[in-house]
């Protein structure tokens, strides 16, 4: 059986869009890493941080995907996440609750940064677990 040229590159076509389509997935789906597997860059007080950021604004203004440990006290808490020491918002991790939560609590949580926002003046961080509280 012959194929004619133009059934050649359809087929070969075909198959370099199953190709790049089934790569394409695995890759968008690909499982989430746990914060507990991820390599902690800072771990200490928030407001050491804080005096550490302020000096390095621009490294860790762009440090998206990195972990800190903080410890501090809470200032402000709601359904989703929680302020620390005033400069820090946690997003905890979905199923995470915070109604055991106290402001002007001491608290020790790990967090992945996601970005600083301008305007509150706040970094922000998710994926946050609580280890001590």
């Amino acid at each position: 059986m012959n194929l004619s040229k133009k059934s050649k590159i359809f087929l070969s076509i075909l198959a370099i869009l199953v190709v790049v389509g089934v790569a394409g997935y695995f890759y968008l789906y690909q499982s989430h890493t746990s914060i507990n597997d991820m390599e902690v860059v800072y771990k200490g007080s928030a407001k050491e941080f804080q005096s550490n950021m302020e000096a390095n604004a621009d490294a860790w203004s762009k440090a998206g995907d990195k972990v800190i440990e903080l410890t501090g006290t809470i200032t402000a808490k709601d359904v989703k996440g929680i302020s620390v020491d005033g400069n820090f918002y946690f997003q905890l991790e979905e199923g995470t609750s915070t109604e055991n939560l106290k402001k002007d609590q001491k608290i020790q949580i790990k967090g992945r940064i996601i970005g600083y926002d301008d305007l509150l003046g706040e970094l922000k961080l998710d994926k946050a677990i609580i280890l001590k509280n």
